[in-house]
């Protein structure tokens, strides 16, 4: 699962770990809900939500940063799908075109996620560098909501990690992101590539609940919290 998650990137740190361009102007993101910035990652966002517009890249030699829509309309249900499981995706009729045709990197610094009760931890790269979520996008008929909408890739959480949730984003290193961004990758290789891995380079760590809150994006969101649930002694010495 992921519901949510943080690009605070700048186009720079992408064009070098990316090799990616950037258009010359930046379109107006329509359909953008609240906390959506406007033009690419013009300033970083750290609570980015679902029904949004969020970055991805696309292309296999000329990779570009093309705006989308985060989510696909579910017809069996009022809330839109936001994630798409890696183990079946070639098979369910939602998403096995995109799989095959149409797959992008969503791109960010982190995603979080709610250990049950309702603890959220941030989860991201241990050097801090971006990071490339698996995506799969389709072109929206009239431009509604937008251009194109997308949905990010999820696959089985590695050991450690399925602590905090059982399912995680697709992530994809230079050379997995170079097969899942070539349309001619055989089925097979990209099937190979949801099995979950070490997870080596991943930190992660409990964090403030204001997260759950889409008004709420700023960088203190990010920041480690160990007293979510608890009261303090400052606290109790009011009572």
């Amino acid at each position: 699962m992921c519901g949510r998650f943080a690009n605070a990137s700048n186009p720079d740190q992408l064009k070098a770990s990316f090799r990616v361009q950037f258009p010359a102007v930046n379109p107006p993101q329509t359909g953008a809900g609240e906390g959506a910035a406007s033009g690419h990652n013009l300033a970083p966002r750290w609570n980015i939500a679902p029904g949004t517009m969020i970055d991805t890249i696309t292309g296999d030699e000329d990779r570009s940063m093309t705006p989308a829509h985060w989510g696909l309309v579910n017809p069996k249900s009022p809330r839109p799908l936001i994630n798409a499981r890696g183990e079946t995706m070639l098979e369910k009729p939602t998403f096995a075109d995109a799989a095959r045709h149409r797959r992008c990197v969503v791109v960010a610094t982190g995603w979080y996620e709610w250990k049950a009760p309702r603890q959220p931890y941030y989860i991201r790269r241990r050097d801090g560098a971006p990071m490339a979520l698996a995506g799969l996008y389709r072109l929206n008929a009239d431009h509604q909501p937008a251009e194109r909408s997308a949905v990010i890739v999820t696959r089985s959480a590695v050991a450690g990690l399925g602590e905090v949730h059982h399912r995680a984003p697709l992530l994809l290193g230079p050379e997995s992101l170079n097969r899942w961004l070539d349309p001619s990758c055989p089925e097979a290789v990209i099937e190979a590539m949801v099995l979950p891995e070490d997870g080596g380079d991943l930190e992660w760590y409990p964090v403030s609940a204001e997260v759950g809150s889409v008004r709420a994006d700023h960088e203190g969101l990010m920041q480690r919290d160990d007293s979510h649930g608890q009261v303090t002694p400052a606290q109790m010495e009011l009572f």
